[in-house]
């Protein structure tokens, strides 16, 4: 095939890419380094690193983000392991791929619905925990940082899940059954063969992971019912509300500058000698 060819049919693709993702951060770099008049100015992502305000809601959106990464990966980890190595009828496991990708097929305000209905006062938790006689009062699991917290790793956990299990599927069986052989149990061979080897997963879904969770507004703002400020909140409020609208190109600009450097770090890892090693 001539290059001429493949360039024919790259050019759809370049101008769909082009259309899409890349004259709107243009726009939104565009807005967030002009004032009023026109002119070139850094004063907007001054404003923004120098408030405390602005800062609090930072770092409480990126603690809550690491922490519903965090929880995602040890419950998809599970959820991949098990799906992977447990199942053997391909029927099964066909069936249970399409219950884990099925929630992406509804929308998040309809998920996000659900979970406001399962995690109140009168619902399905506290009603079951307050009839087995285990809790005396409702617990308060809606509108608060709990709250986002399970919204988003119910939201998210089929991103990590397939990332691990993408990896888990391409591990030659005989490795593992080489370290049993050498006199290794299964929880040896997990941790020194297996665990080793799904690191690449992990990363890949980790950032993917952490990258919806601190860009989530929909989820969020439905289970924390507005009293929590998070960072696409205040985005939010910016360009709807203020319509600040180069303040709020400086926090989207600020918050896909972060997103950009944690991919990077991933890719550092995952072409580091340390990985080399782990492969080894």
């Amino acid at each position: 095939m001539s290059k001429k060819t493949v360039l024919i049919l790259l050019a759809p693709s370049v101008l769909i890419l082009l259309g899409l993702f890349v004259i709107p951060l243009i726009v939104v770099l565009n807005n967030s380094i002009l004032d009023e008049s026109g002119r070139i100015t850094f004063q907007h992502y001054l404003s923004y690193f120098n408030d405390q305000h602005y800062l609090f809601i930072t770092i409480r959106s990126i603690k809550i983000s690491l922490i519903a990464t965090f929880i995602t990966l040890l419950v998809g980890y599970f959820i991949a392991y098990f799906t992977t190595k447990y199942i053997k009828s391909k029927i099964i496991k066909r069936i249970a791929y399409i219950v884990i990708i099925s929630p992406l097929f509804t929308s998040a305000v309809v998920r996000s619905f659900g979970w406001m209905v399962i995690l109140g006062n009168n619902g399905f938790i506290n009603k079951t925990l307050l009839g087995l006689g285990i809790i005396s009062q409702p617990l308060r699991l809606l509108y608060n940082e709990t709250g986002i917290i399970i919204g988003l790793v119910y939201i998210l956990a089929p991103f990590m899940i397939l990332s691990i299990t993408t990896v888990l599927e391409n591990i030659d069986s005989r490795l593992e059954e080489a370290a049993s052989d050498l006199g290794l149990g299964r929880l040896q061979t997990f941790l020194k063969v297996t665990l080793p080897l799904t690191v690449p997963g992990i990363l890949a879904g980790s950032v993917m992971v952490f990258s919806l969770a601190i860009s989530a507004y929909v989820t969020p703002a439905m289970l924390s019912g507005g009293r929590i400020q998070l960072i696409a909140t205040v985005i939010y409020e910016q360009m709807m509300q203020v319509f600040n609208y180069q303040f709020g190109s400086a926090v989207a600009f600020a918050v896909l500058i972060f997103s950009f450097l944690i991919i990077g770090l991933n890719h550092y890892l995952l072409r580091s000698d340390w990985m080399e090693g782990g492969r080894r």
